[in-house]
């Protein structure tokens, strides 16, 4: 489409609240690995993968706060494990950004090749 026409008499006016990106949240949120610390992460979508992905760090050691339905707290201070759960990470197509996230973090990851059951 490119260009939507409206016609009418009475204008337009109103607030669109935009939804944060599925493609963008995935990268993000193994990112938080690569830090010693305390994350917030505003404007997530509520989804299954970021979900998925909510899990996966916390088999690692990472605490996970939900502040509210697009809002959380990630905690990676306690990270225990360089090992994803591989059983997960090949089910999961995103899971290839936990490899630079471990790596960088632990100098060592192991992680299920997605597609790979």
């Amino acid at each position: 489409m490119e260009k939507l026409i409206i016609t009418g008499k009475t204008p337009l006016k109103g607030e669109v609240t935009i939804s944060g990106a599925k493609n963008a949240a995935v990268a993000i949120l193994p990112a938080t690995l690569l830090i010693n610390g305390v994350c917030t992460i505003e404007n997530l979508p509520n989804i299954s993968d970021v979900k998925l992905y909510c899990s996966i760090l916390e088999t690692l050691g990472a605490k996970i706060t939900w502040n509210s339905n697009h809002e959380i707290t990630i905690d990676t201070r306690n990270i225990t494990s360089n090992k994803a759960p591989l059983d997960t990470t090949r089910k999961f197509r995103a899971s290839y950004y936990l490899i630079g996230s471990l790596l960088g973090r632990c100098k060592v990851a192991q992680v299920g090749i997605p597609g790979r059951m």
